[in-house]
């Protein structure tokens, strides 16, 4: 489960996930960032964070609508001028890695593919 790959006390924990991420974290169905480890945190006030969080809990939620004509989301990858950003979803929430611009999203996300199938 993805869920385990950020929690250190899983037995599925990998630590060389976090290489290339700056920031990976859990958004729950709420809209609130659980389970964050960092090597560079966001730069947010508390209140931008729980809106950023809540931004992309609502992106993949609409997203979800469409599932019936297009299939299910497995990733979303999300490049802005100062940051890349990979949001999976899971049956608990989202998974949202902020990534060094010079981490290969896709080579991410196969990584973090092969790492929840064990």
């Amino acid at each position: 489960m993805i869920e385990s790959i950020i929690n250190e006390s899983s037995f599925a924990y990998d630590a060389s996930i976090l290489e290339g991420a700056e920031f990976i974290g859990l958004i729950d169905k709420q809209g609130n960032m659980e389970n964050i480890h960092f090597t560079n945190e966001i730069n947010l006030t508390k209140e931008r964070k729980e809106m950023f969080s809540m931004a992309h809990r609502l992106q993949n939620s609409m997203q979800n609508d469409f599932d019936y004509e297009f299939g299910s989301v497995h990733y979303t990858i999300i490049e802005r001028e100062n940051a890349r950003f990979v949001s999976m979803p899971t049956h608990t929430g989202i998974l949202l890695a902020k990534l060094n611009k010079s981490t290969d999203p896709f080579v991410f996300v196969s990584k973090i593919n092969r790492i929840s199938l064990l």
